[in-house]
C-alpha cells in the first residue's frame, strides 16, 4: 500500500514539473501546475478501467505528456554512477531505454490511483535571476490526510527546463535507483542488470 501510495505521488509530482519549464513566462508557476495536472488526468478521465485493461494506452500517455520534460541520459548516468563510465555506447542506450520504459510504467499505473479527493499545495518556485539549477516543491495531501512533501531538481537542457531529480518525502529518486542498480551490478553485472530491465520494463513502445 505505501509503495502504491509514493508510486502515484510520484507520478502526480512528475506533472508538476511544468511550471518549472516555464519560470520566465508571466503565468505564475502554481496555476501553470494546475492546468497541467488537470491537462494529463482529464485525458485519463472515465477511461482509468479501460487503460487498466490496454495499459499500453497508459504507457504512450505517459511518454508522449510527461517523458520530455525528464532529462534521461543525465539522470541514468546519476542512477549508474560508477557503472556508467564502464558501460559501452550499447549498455548505455539499452539501460536509457528500459529505464525510460519502468519509469513509464512504474508512474502511469501510480497515476491511475490518483483522484479527486487528494490536493496539491503548490510553493513557490524561489531561484536567483539567472539561474540554471532550481528547486520545485509541492505538499501532496492523501483522503487519509497524510501530507507528503514533493520536490523536484531541474536544470537548462538546451535551452528548456528538464528534472534530473527529486524526492517524495526524504527519499532521492536518484540515490533510491542508484542503491537497487548498484546492489544488481555487484551481484549479477551490468549486462544481467539491463537484461532484467528490458525484460520486466518492455513497455512494447
Amino acid at each position: 500500500m505505501l509503495r502504491m501510495k509514493r508510486s502515484w505521488i510520484t507520478a502526480v509530482a512528475v506533472a508538476l514539473l511544468v511550471p518549472a519549464l516555464a519560470l520566465a513566462a508571466p503565468t505564475p508557476p502554481d496555476q501553470l501546475a494546475r492546468e497541467t495536472v488537470q491537462s494529463v488526468l482529464s485525458k485519463m478521465e472515465g477511461r482509468r478501467d479501460e487503460l487498466r485493461k490496454n495499459p499500453q494506452e497508459l504507457y504512450q500517455l505517459i511518454d508522449r505528456e510527461l517523458v520530455p520534460l525528464v532529462d534521461l541520459p543525465y539522470m541514468s548516468q546519476l542512477v549508474l554512477g560508477r557503472a556508467w563510465r564502464t558501460a559501452t555506447p550499447e549498455q548505455r542506450d539499452r539501460f536509457q531505454t528500459a529505464f525510460k520504459n519502468m519509469l513509464i510504467r512504474t508512474y502511469g499505473n501510480g497515476l491511475l490511483s490518483f483522484d479527486d479527493s487528494q490536493e496539491i499545495e503548490y510553493q513557490p518556485v524561489r531561484a536567483a535571476e539567472g539561474a540554471d539549477d532550481v528547486t520545485f516543491r509541492a505538499i501532496v495531501t492523501t483522503d487519509d490526510g497524510q501530507k507528503t512533501p514533493v520536490t523536484f531538481q531541474l536544470h537548462i537542457v538546451d535551452g528548456e527546463w528538464k528534472i534530473y531529480d527529486g524526492s517524495v518525502g526524504n527519499l532521492s529518486f536518484v540515490t533510491n535507483y542508484r542503491g537497487q542498480f548498484n546492489s544488481q551490478i555487484r551481484s549479477g553485472g551490468l549486462e544481467q542488470l539491463i537484461e532484467r530491465m528490458e525484460s520486466r520494463y518492455n513497455t512494447g513502445s
